[in-house]
């Protein structure tokens, strides 16, 4: 049996003992200064954190209210109505995409009124995706009753989970009555996938190698001074936030500077003529990755092929340390066509405590995402 777990708060933070834990110290390297004010790190993203203690596990979780301004990191209102909203660009024809804007206002409307902003994440590192550690029944239980004892009134949501990486997690929070609910369609390689490429995969890996020309210079960790922080946040912002949606968490230089001086991230980059043109900033936890920072100046393509670069040393630092490489969601035909395999990505989420209006809100929603929301996603290789 698991010892009772406890939570730490700005209130008893000073108590946490973190080189106790798994993974604690990356995580008080991580998230120390960002306890006091999540903005100083990331721009939108306003929330409270603090840590749920199971045994010798430490995780880290967000609580909000009401905050409908927020990324989508730590809003389900974002994620579900507001970004969902912004997606149906890319759906034609213009009937279709009418009456599912119609259907998101109408959802919008109902979702503000069961407060689904009024949430726990656990787990909730305010990135894209959040990389996690196993978990057993017995200890997703633990986290349950201990969070519903603290916020009895609020949802209980665990984002960023699949079947290709964490098919037993899954299986244990629907042991524990969570149900899951589809988030976004991702893009995953194993190590047995990236290893034993086809033969047409293969040419494309070594098209991304020849994209690296002689007028450029890789650089890593070491090569990055502080200079270079504007220019990462620059080039983030080029693609994420101007090119993409203002929603995808905006970073600031001290975040940055946090990642860089503390080694927590693996950088990469590529010079050209003395000037930082492309960067990539590698989240790694239990053998998998993830790039949570990815960047390039958009003006140099197609001269450049900064994207297809940034995924050639990507690849070969999956290889090299036998990573499973979790490639995040968008650019479907591109990634499936280098070892990418498609699958729906889910948060586990647990009501079952709170009123049956709400309850029934989520159901609704699931069943729609179901029927709806993965094939649309999955046909549009979103």
């Amino acid at each position: 049996m698991l010892n009772n777990g406890v939570l730490f708060t700005k209130d008893n933070i000073d108590k946490l003992d973190w080189h106790f834990y798994e993974n604690g110290t990356f995580l008080k390297a991580y998230f120390e200064e960002f306890l006091e004010d999540t903005t100083k790190y990331m721009k939108n993203v306003n929330t409270e954190i603090f840590f749920a203690a199971v045994g010798r596990k430490l995780i880290p979780c967000t609580v909000n209210d009401a905050t409908y301004e927020n990324s989508y990191v730590c809003s389900p209102f974002t994620h579900y109505i507001t970004y969902a909203k912004e997606e149906l660009r890319f759906v034609s024809p213009k009937p279709l995409r009418f009456l599912l804007k119609t259907l998101l206002n109408g959802i919008g409307g109902i979702a503000k009124k069961i407060q689904i902003n009024k949430i726990v994440y656990i787990n909730n590192y305010c990135l894209s995706t959040n990389l996690i550690s196993p978990l057993s029944s017995e200890e997703i239980h633990q986290l349950k009753e201990l969070l519903i004892e603290r916020f009895p009134n609020y949802q209980l949501g665990f984002r960023s989970i699949n079947e290709i990486c964490h098919n037993e997690t899954m299986v244990a929070f629907k042991n524990e009555e969570f149900q899951l609910l589809p988030s976004r369609y991702i893009y995953v390689s194993t190590q047995e996938r990236l290893h034993t490429p086809t033969k047409s995969e293969r040419k494309k890996r070594r098209q991304d190698e020849k994209c690296l020309t002689s007028d450029m210079t890789i650089v890593t960790n070491d090569d990055l001074s502080l200079k270079d922080i504007p220019r990462i946040v620059e080039l983030y912002d080029q693609l994420y936030i101007d090119k993409y949606s203002d929603l995808n968490p905006q970073f600031t230089e001290a975040f940055i500077k946090n990642l860089l001086e503390k080694k927590l991230f693996v950088f990469q980059g590529v010079r050209i003529n003395g000037r930082l043109e492309a960067i990539s900033g590698t989240f790694v936890l239990n053998d998998m990755m993830t790039n949570p920072i990815y960047g390039y100046n958009l003006s140099l393509f197609p001269k450049h092929q900064l994207y297809r670069v940034l995924r050639h040393l990507n690849t070969k630092l999956a290889l090299e340390n036998k990573y499973l490489y979790h490639q995040s969601a968008g650019a479907g035909q591109f990634k499936k066509a280098r070892s990418g395999e498609g699958t729906p990505e889910y948060t586990a989420l647990y009501v079952r405590h709170l009123p049956y209006s709400q309850q029934s809100f989520w159901r609704i929603l699931s069943f729609l995402l179901n029927r709806i929301g993965v094939p649309l996603v999955k046909k549009l290789e979103l």
